[in-house]
């Protein structure tokens, strides 16, 4: 007999195994139709750039047809942000290792900002894309900038500077000081892969370094208000 979803079942309650082997088969077929067009799209945006690319352009080089691509993504824009937020899940443990090393120790952070500095260089032409779709796609950004957002969340569950609440006007101050230094982080990171502005330079490195030691050093917010991470005993107050 068949169930209200339209699936054959046998009187038991069992779905009959003809049914679920070819449900199974057209799942599978539409993941690797996915992951074409990503693949797809991965290698035409980084060889072309994002805006000579169209979505026949896609499809095509995928092997499928531009009704398959409109299965999965509405544009071109909903497709890339796919891919970034792929990458930004690759990518995550790199940015968040900090919180497993000594992060208060400055060879140690250098060497996490380096590291990320590397990748990103060995993946220039892929931050290249994700640069032109922020360009040309409003709800790009968004979607890139909420990331920093969530670093800010897995930073402070390994590091208490970054264990602030947005919400609470005691800690709003606080976490928007937070977000600057980590978009600062990606921002300049990104240039260098780029070859772009001041970050080229290796100077800017340690500056990076120097601005987080000092971010970290201050767990005032976890004090009642005591400076005690700077070593001074200055009560703060919020303005009246």
């Amino acid at each position: 007999m068949a169930s209200q979803s339209g699936i054959h079942v046998s009187p038991d309650g069992s779905v009959d195994p003809r049914v679920a082997g070819l449900l199974a088969f057209h799942q599978r077929r539409k993941e690797d139709s996915r992951a074409r067009l990503l693949a797809a799209a991965k290698k035409q945006f980084c060889e072309r750039g994002y805006l000579s690319v169209s979505v026949e352009d896609i499809a095509t080089a995928a092997g499928l047809t531009r009704m398959t691509f409109y299965r999965h993504f509405s544009s071109r824009a909903d497709l890339v942000a796919e891919m970034f937020k792929r990458e930004v899940e690759v990518g995550m443990p790199r940015f968040t290792s900090i919180g497993t090393m000594d992060f208060r120790d400055r060879d140690s952070v250098v060497r996490w900002i380096t590291g990320l500095f590397d990748v990103d260089r060995a993946n220039r032409r892929l931050l290249r894309v994700f640069t032109q779709a922020t360009a040309d796609e409003a709800d790009f950004t968004a979607r890139a900038q909420e990331l920093i957002g969530d670093l800010i969340r897995r930073l402070g569950a390994a590091i208490p500077a970054f264990d602030v609440d947005p919400d609470q006007v005691a800690g709003r101050r606080r976490w928007l000081e937070a977000w600057l230094l980590v978009y600062e982080i990606l921002d300049q990171s990104n240039h260098a892969a780029l070859g772009s502005g001041v970050a080229t330079d290796p100077m800017v490195i340690d500056i990076l370094a120097d601005r987080f030691l000092r971010f970290v050093a201050d767990v005032s917010h976890l004090n009642g208000g005591w400076n005690v991470g700077l070593g001074t005993c200055q009560q703060l107050h919020e303005p009246t």
